[in-house]
């Protein structure tokens, strides 16, 4: 009889993981041990889907997955729970939760909807900001300033997350805040990043001390204006590269 042990978190261990969840189970066993067993699970799950460890529409299952990160299932069902209200994961009929994923279509429809409340946020920012939020959006953008002097891709990335939050935090407004934080999730998900295109992380950083300087300005409608335009030309360089990557697979 295969025998079992339950560890302090009520995982019970002896028993292999999912094969299909072998990349997670090995991600896992790298990750360093977090404050509590719920931000472990929810950290090193959140890592491995960005690191992709773990394919979109691969189904997360709350026993395999507490198997494969060696966690009990009450953390780990707090950490999917979490993650689903993040935009990370996603429940489907007859399936259960899968990681989230990212059509043409639906990278279309997100940007479209993130265009209205980015531009509501920029808006909103003109008119609530602190000195402390102009003072913590100026820091991430001379921060910027010198990553893109080094073609640093991956620290741009982190960064534009970071300025964007930073004018939402600005706006004042945790609805749309919660709103928009899932649907820059969603983005993260791409396999593709803008600050690849070619001439984009430049243009970026223009758009960006454009913005702040009308937030500075306290000019809302410009605010409103630039932040909408940033978010379209951000939509058209992902779907170009994406539809650049499927002709290139297809041919």
């Amino acid at each position: 009889m295969l025998s079992r042990s339950v560890n302090g978190d009520g995982n019970e261990n002896g028993q292999a993981p999912d094969p299909q969840l072998h990349a997670l189970a090995e991600y896992a066993a790298t990750q360093p041990k977090g404050t509590s067993s719920s931000q472990q699970a929810y950290d090193t799950i959140l890592g491995a889907i960005l690191n992709r460890k773990v394919r979109s529409g691969q189904r997360l299952a709350e026993i395999p997955v507490a198997k494969a990160i060696n966690l009990g299932r009450t953390p780990v069902r707090e950490a999917l729970m979490r993650l689903e209200a993040d935009g990370f994961v996603t429940s489907e009929p007859r399936v259960g939760l899968v990681v989230a994923s990212n059509t043409l279509e639906t990278i279309s429809e997100i940007y479209e909807v993130r265009e209205v409340l980015e531009s509501f946020a920029a808006r909103l920012a003109a008119r609530y900001a602190r000195p402390s939020d102009i003072f913590a959006i100026e820091q991430i953008y001379n921060e910027s300033v010198g990553r893109t002097e080094k073609h640093d891709t991956l620290q741009l990335r982190l960064l534009n997350t970071r300025f964007h939050q930073a004018i939402n935090a600005a706006a004042r407004n945790d609805h749309l805040s919660r709103t928009l934080r899932q649907l820059v999730n969603r983005l993260r998900l791409s396999p593709v990043s803008i600050f690849d295109a070619p001439g984009r992380a430049e243009e970026i950083l223009k758009e960006h001390r454009a913005l702040l300087d009308a937030i500075i300005a306290r000019d809302e409608e410009l605010a409103a204006k630039l932040a909408a335009e940033h978010q379209r030309r951000d939509k058209d360089t992902r779907l170009a590269q994406l539809a650049h990557d499927i002709v290139t697979i297809a041919s």
